[in-house]
């Protein structure tokens, strides 16, 4: 039992982090540990066990890190005892994860502080200046560090962050060869076109701006009150898309509806008006306006049933949401 057992020493490296295989038709299974077994398995009463917690903690500051020449092997940091700064201020300490987060948030800040100087001080001759270069050299790092790491780890590795940097890459780097193309414009004659492609550069680098901000949570969620307040999310987002693809079918459904009705008058408006009269619906701020004369009396009568069903549902469903989250256990 994780609980029960007193030699610290045994129960952390020889019974939580040793990999073991076992023998499944036919053949060996791919060895793995209790930490990662556990945490596969969504089994909650060896995570919560005081014994694995422990062992996560030594982990994350590095007490017990991997053994050189053998990386599936873990061994005690032998210096971990000892109080000289200088010990621990060592390259190779930067495998520990605590310190790997540290350098993680140290230049996001500093990317993110790159990011404002730009946006601040725009240059309408197109020119580049230091800030600006320094921040697509830092972001072809780091396009260079995600390539690494999917080329290394495969598809596995890709998930919902690295989806999300990677959009942000691809905005900046759209950025940058709009910026160059721009600076390729030196002739007097072209000096509008260089204007024109330089102010879509900027927009583009503009368009990054809250992706640049969401971007840190990747890095805050190590912090407790962070962590708890994002797991919180993951599970309101998840019942969200539930919700949205149940309101979706009563959408085509009245979609329908007001489409039959802009067959049976041609003087009712357009496809693009029917869409977004029920877009804006969805968003709070319905347009009676367009609907006035929609196919008169049917077509207000059927829109503001549309709007009736879309704000009750959405409210209830955002009572019910809220109060499952919070008692959840």
């Amino acid at each position: 039992s994780i609980e029960t057992e007193d030699d610290q020493l045994f129960l952390l490296k020889d019974c939580l982090l040793q990999r073991f295989s076992i023998f499944c038709d036919g053949e060996d299974t791919h060895p793995a540990n209790v930490i990662e077994r556990a945490v596969d398995l969504h089994a909650l009463r060896v995570i919560g066990s005081s014994g694995y917690q422990k062992c996560i903690k030594h982990l994350w500051r590095g007490w017990f890190c991997q053994e050189e020449g053998n990386p599936t092997n873990f061994v005690e940091y032998s210096q971990k005892d000892s109080t000289d700064f200088w010990t621990h201020f060592h390259p190779d300490r930067m495998r520990s994860p605590v310190y790997q987060n540290v350098c993680q948030i140290a230049f996001s800040l500093i990317y993110l502080v790159l990011y404002t100087v730009v946006m601040n001080t725009v240059n309408p001759t197109g020119d580049l200046d230091i800030a600006e270069a320094i921040l697509y050299i830092m972001t072809l790092g780091f396009i260079c560090d995600e390539a690494n790491k999917l080329w290394k780890i495969g598809r596995h590795y890709f998930d919902f962050w690295n989806a999300f940097n990677s959009t942000l890459y691809t905005i900046l780097t759209a950025s940058f060869i709009l910026r160059m193309i721009a600076l390729s414009q030196s002739d007097a004659v072209q000096d509008e076109r260089r204007q024109m492609f330089n102010a879509l550069s900027y927009n583009f680098l503009a368009l990054g701006g809250p992706m640049f901000w969401m971007r840190m949570m990747l890095y805050l969620d190590t912090f407790r009150f962070f962590g708890a307040m994002f797991v919180v999310l993951r599970v309101m987002m998840k019942e969200s898309i539930i919700f949205f693809a149940l309101l979706f079918v009563v959408l085509i459904g009245f979609f329908q509806a007001f489409m039959g009705m802009a067959q049976a008058d041609v003087d009712v408006p357009t496809t693009r008006s029917i869409i977004q009269g029920m877009a804006n619906s969805i968003m709070q701020s319905p347009e009676f306006g367009t609907f006035e004369d929609f196919a008169f009396p049917f077509g207000i009568i059927l829109y503001y049933a549309f709007n009736f069903i879309v704000m009750t549902g959405s409210q209830s469903y955002l009572k019910i949401l809220f109060y499952g989250v919070l008692t959840r256990p």
